[in-house]
């Protein structure tokens, strides 16, 4: 009995924390892609802003309300 625990010790848990971090990573994925072009298409709303009287924050702002789909 001894020596099956030992087995399932060395072997069978690795493995098993192998494929939940294999499994986590995948499950993940689309949201960093989704951050990812959200992110992009804020920095393009501030880059392409036309106005100079707005500060930093308020083109970011601008731009959080257009990515997300509100008009202005």
């Amino acid at each position: 009995m001894s020596q099956a625990r030992d087995l399932i010790n060395a072997h069978l848990y690795p493995v098993l924390l192998v494929f939940a971090v294999i499994y986590g990573a995948i499950q993940i994925s689309p949201l960093a892609n989704q951050a990812r072009y959200f992110n992009h298409c804020v920095d393009e709303v501030i880059r392409e802003s036309a106005e100079e009287s707005m500060t930093f924050a308020e083109k970011r702002a601008l731009g959080v309300k257009l990515c997300n789909g509100q008009s202005l």
